[in-house]
């Protein structure tokens, strides 16, 4: 799979809500991604603060819809 084509797959992911859990400093919070950075980042606007936007890595971002469920 291409760098492209990853970024392709990731854009799908714009505009949906999920939960950040970064487990070096134990921080949890939830967001939406707003914008795909390359093929592992993203752009995720805080739930709490839709202005306060953060760079976070695919490898910390849950889907909230197993959580609701």
């Amino acid at each position: 799979m291409t760098t492209k084509d990853k970024i392709s797959f990731n854009a799908k992911l714009v505009g949906t809500d999920v939960k950040v859990i970064r487990s070096k400093n134990g921080e949890n919070w939830q967001g939406k991604v707003e914008r795909v950075i390359d093929e592992e980042y993203f752009e995720i606007s805080k739930r709490d603060n839709p202005l306060e936007i953060e760079i976070v890595s695919m490898y910390d971002i849950r889907s909230l819809s197993y959580e609701l469920n």
